[in-house]
């Protein structure tokens, strides 16, 4: 009996596995790309909101970013280290819109918590 063809039908299945591990780990790598680059895209959006206030409003008190906690990649919450007022809090979320924006992330809803 002739077994040439068995190594082919071995190779192509080691090929086939070893691309099905490959696929599910790219996925799963791009996945956590996004949601890092949202969070640094808020991140940096929310301290440059804070920093602006702190320049045009010298009497302020200083805000720090604490964490960015993320619902999956549509829901993200800003933790502030003080509570903040409403126009404060408006001048954060568009800087943080700003930021975010020009990622190309334009429908992740963000919100303010202290």
């Amino acid at each position: 009996m002739d077994e040439k063809g068995q190594l082919s039908v071995e190779v192509i299945l080691f090929v086939a596995i070893i691309l099905f591990i490959v696929l599910g780990v790219g996925v799963f790598v791009n996945e956590q790309s996004v949601k890092n680059s949202i969070a640094t895209a808020t991140r940096f959006g929310a301290e440059n909101g804070t920093t602006e206030m702190g320049i045009s409003n010298p009497g302020t008190l200083p805000v720090k970013v604490n964490s960015i906690q993320m619902d999956g990649t549509q829901k993200v919450t800003i933790h502030l280290s003080r509570e903040v007022t409403q126009n404060e809090k408006n001048a954060i979320l568009k800087s943080v819109q700003r930021s975010l924006s020009s990622q190309g992330y334009s429908s992740v809803t963000v919100f303010i918590s202290y």
